[in-house]
């Protein structure tokens, strides 16, 4: 039992250590279709918010934008989450532990405590 506790905890950190603001190898674009939303992570550190249906950006998260972002890992899994002053919001992204490539996002307004959560799906 030990050693399974460990393994996880081990797997947990490697795979936060791969979600740092510097988002290196984690790349690739993720859909909400309720929202008519792709979010594109790339190699250097961008998020990019765009509409799916025609590619018009929306928004581009950076570091100068970004605020208090940090790695979170859990036994569901392993992300990142931040703060963004321009849009009054708090993002955070988990990958899961299984082969899933989906994405949970969890979205709450600095205004209300309603969070909007939803799965995401892997694009590209």
């Amino acid at each position: 039992m030990k050693k399974l506790i460990t393994l996880a905890v081990v797997a947990l950190v490697g795979i936060a250590g791969a979600f740092a603001f510097d988002l290196g190898g984690i790349q690739g674009t993720w859909t909400d279709s309720r929202w008519d939303a792709d979010w594109t992570f790339r190699a250097d550190g961008h998020i990019i918010l765009t509409y799916h249906s025609d590619g018009e950006q929306v928004f581009d998260f950076n570091d100068s934008n970004i605020q208090n972002f940090k790695p979170v890992a859990g036994l569901s899994g392993a992300g990142f989450e931040f703060d963004c002053k321009a849009t009054g919001r708090h993002y955070k992204f988990v990958k899961g532990l299984s082969a899933d490539t989906s994405l949970d996002m969890t979205i709450t307004p600095n205004w209300d405590q309603e969070e909007y959560s939803k799965k995401i799906t892997f694009k590209k």
